[in-house]
């Protein structure tokens, strides 16, 4: 398979003006509002690993089954 020079030139110009597009849509956007977030972090008092099981009305049998 031969590949010819135009096509190479030409994937690079449709790249170029995609990236070119996306330049100018993220140019012409608005900056974003001077509200800001905050993120309160706290260390909990438990083991680092917890597991939570629930019960899901499964039958003695199929529970006695698959524990073995």
């Amino acid at each position: 398979m031969v590949i010819e020079s135009r096509t190479i030139v030409g994937g690079a110009a449709a790249l170029a003006i995609v990236g070119f597009g996306l330049w100018i849509s993220t140019a012409m956007m608005s900056p974003p509002d001077e509200q800001r977030g905050t993120v309160e972090v706290q260390q909990l008092n438990e083991p680092s690993w917890a597991v939570e099981v629930k019960d899901l009305g499964a039958s003695d049998a199929a529970v006695q089954t698959a524990a073995r």
